[in-house]
């Protein structure tokens, strides 16, 4: 059984700007995802952590599916400017960016560890997560990838064949190894070892001629 979220008072609560209501819910339901499954992420419990009546919720978003969306999104936000080193930015060693890039990625998705790994195994059995999170999230970061591969191409400091297949089999071996390693624990070292070994695999199937 789902241990409730403690309620603020209604004196202590506070008129707030919109886009400080946005956030403060966004931060509630990624608290309550910190410590409970994704199942236990009811509008009653969300708003039990803010300081804001339950009926405040639909002054921002439609349901709670459209807060899940918009909490992913929020999170690759952190994520695409983390892994901007490799993805988006021009560099005389870019396999050298790509351990850069991996290693940014990595401490992000540690920091929403929890969150994610319950977004993830959500997926599996809810359409809508897996319609944000798989086809969203990840999806988008395939793109990216697959981007930056066939720019690699046209440099010649690659040449891959199928760039699409090649940064879907990346990301999802990223997806789930960050699920294993980074979602639900505080080891202040996993990030750096789970980003070396990404990078290697990464290097030697886009660049494989690099030391």
């Amino acid at each position: 059984m789902a241990t409730r979220t403690k309620k603020v008072p209604a004196h202590l609560r506070v008129r707030r700007k919109p886009e400080d209501g946005e956030r403060e819910i966004l931060d509630a339901a990624e608290a309550l995802l910190e410590e409970h499954d994704f199942r236990d992420l009811t509008v009653d419990e969300v708003m039990g952590g803010t300081g804001m009546v339950r009926s405040a919720f639909y002054n921002y978003f439609e349901n709670r599916n459209e807060l899940v969306m918009r909490l992913l999104q929020r999170i690759e936000a952190e994520m695409m400017e983390a892994s901007a080193k490799w993805l988006d930015q021009p560099l005389d060693d870019p396999a050298a960016g790509i351990e850069a890039g991996l290693l940014e990625v990595a401490q992000t998705y540690a920091r929403h560890g929890r969150v994610l790994r319950a977004i993830h195994e959500a997926s599996y059995h809810d359409r809508e997560v897996e319609l944000y999170y798989r086809q969203g999230l990840i999806q988008n970061f395939i793109g990216a990838v697959a981007a930056r591969i066939r720019a690699e191409n046209e440099a010649g400091r690659a040449d891959v064949d199928d760039p699409e297949e090649v940064a879907r089999a990346l990301l999802v071996l990223n997806a789930n190894l960050f699920v294993e390693r980074l979602g639900g624990g505080r080891d202040a070292e996993a990030p750096q070892a789970v980003a070396a070994t990404l990078a290697l695999i990464w290097r030697r199937t886009i660049y494989p001629a690099s030391p």
